[in-house]
């Protein structure tokens, strides 16, 4: 059914979750699984993650950045190694939904496994979800997890 997984991922506990399914589901029916790290285009620390403090040197603080970064792709990791289930990483900058649709795509996904962050109100009507446009754009079926 699903040979080819793709867990979008952003370090969330929601993202988490998504990872956990994901290694159960490719580990059960044998699927190979892609693991994708989308960043916006400019530095910025996952979601979750706060600077431990203010930086008067750019540099510093990027590589706080890439450090919390690097500690979300091994708790990702982690997850999938308690099902016994290694994934390709790949990593991706921009918009998370337009990036993940587009890995989808190029890698032939059978199925899109992403987390669901739970925004409200104006925002919610602003920016729209994530997964709520991976779900409409993608060439494959979608799973959210929450």
């Amino acid at each position: 059914m699903f040979q080819k997984i793709l867990l979008a991922s952003d370090g969330s506990s929601d993202a988490l979750r998504a990872a956990q399914a994901a290694a159960l589901l490719a580990s059960r029916l044998g699927a190979a699984l892609t693991v994708l790290h989308v960043y916006p285009e400019h530095m910025d620390f996952p979601p979750g993650v706060e600077p431990a403090h203010t930086y008067k040197d750019p540099a510093a603080r990027d590589q706080e950045i890439l450090a919390a970064r690097a500690a979300v792709a091994r708790r990702i990791a982690a997850a999938l190694e308690e099902q016994g289930v290694a994934g390709a990483t790949r990593e991706a900058k921009g918009h998370p939904a337009e990036a993940i649709v587009a890995v989808a795509r190029e890698e032939n996904s059978d199925l899109v496994i992403v987390g669901c962050h739970t925004m409200s109100g104006i925002k919610a009507f602003l920016m729209g979800s994530v997964s709520d446009r991976v779900c409409h754009h993608a060439p494959c079926a979608v799973l959210i997890m929450k």
